[in-house]
């Protein structure tokens, strides 16, 4: 199973929340693909998995953390969607 890394600081009900991870779940079915999806806090980052999703809601509570993230996505090769 494929995972797909979302950095995201914003609190579970924010709107722009609920709207990335609803957007990621209809596209994952639509596609009926085998893909899980993780949200990371910039200040609690973990393995990052074959795809990165930037999410909404700057500033970040760590923004170096999350320039690391999209520094070592485009070092691997990794897809990378900022929104």
């Amino acid at each position: 199973m494929s995972v797909i890394s979302v950095l995201m600081d914003l609190p579970v009900d924010a709107p722009a929340y609920r709207s990335t991870i609803n957007a990621l779940d209809h596209s994952i079915a639509a596609l009926d693909a085998r893909v899980s999806v993780i949200v990371y806090r910039t200040n609690e980052i973990g393995a990052l998995g074959e795809a990165v999703v930037i999410g909404p809601g700057s500033p970040y509570r760590d923004p170096a953390a999350a320039e690391s993230v999209i520094e070592a996505a485009r070092a691997r090769g990794l897809p990378l969607v900022g929104t």
